[in-house]
């Protein structure tokens, strides 16, 4: 059962981390209707002791309020973080804002170590550009390693945006044309003939 809206509030000054982290997910569920929240919202946005909080509370923020530019600084400072997932939550909330010139601004985590910040930074270009190349790009790029993890990685998250990459199919066809191992000639195949069923 859903926390009244009033709970939910109260929820964000609670000592209990995860109770924190909880109400700011179901706010952000809740969209517009939950506007009373952004005071308190702000706050925790404004807590720099709780990084991955402050980005959360930035992507609601984003959510209920799209007009409000304050949680763009928090997210463009997130994109710098040193923890990956802080890093992913940023840019794929900046993507949600259509925050052009700070996801532009950002296209150097396309090289970035961890796969999934390379992806979300690809789909977030893809969100403001209309475009999902770089997306495409990124899970190839993971489909012909060798690491059978990393392969099925790229092939979950390429279906996670498979209405948006048919112009680009071409790609996944060129990865098996490339050197690359049999298993990974395998996975491709699979991952386009799901493709091509979508």
């Amino acid at each position: 059962m859903t926390k009244p809206l009033d709970t939910l509030i109260a929820d964000l000054a609670s000592p209990d981390r995860l109770l924190r982290m909880e109400a700011i997910w179901t706010l952000k569920k809740f969209g517009e209707v939950a506007r009373p929240a952004i005071p308190a919202l702000k706050l925790v946005m404004a807590d720099t002791s709780e990084p991955y909080l402050q980005i959360m509370a930035a992507g609601t923020i984003s959510r209920l309020s799209p007009e409000d530019p304050s949680p763009t600084p928090v997210l463009v400072q997130g994109l710098k973080d040193t923890a990956s997932l802080h890093r992913v939550a940023a840019i794929e909330f900046l993507g949600e804002r259509r925050s052009k010139t700070a996801v532009l601004n950002a296209m150097t985590l396309l090289s970035d170590e961890d796969f999934l910040v390379r992806f979300a930074t690809g789909k977030a270009i893809g969100k403001v550009v209309g475009d999902y190349f770089h997306a495409v790009a990124v899970c190839v790029a993971m489909l012909k390693d060798d690491n059978a993890t990393n392969r099925v990685m790229g092939g979950e998250c390429l279906l996670s945006i498979g209405r948006y990459v048919g112009d680009h199919l071409d790609l996944l066809t060129m990865a098996m044309a490339a050197d690359c191992s049999w298993q990974a000639r395998i996975d491709i195949e699979e991952v386009l003939a799901e493709l091509r069923r979508q």
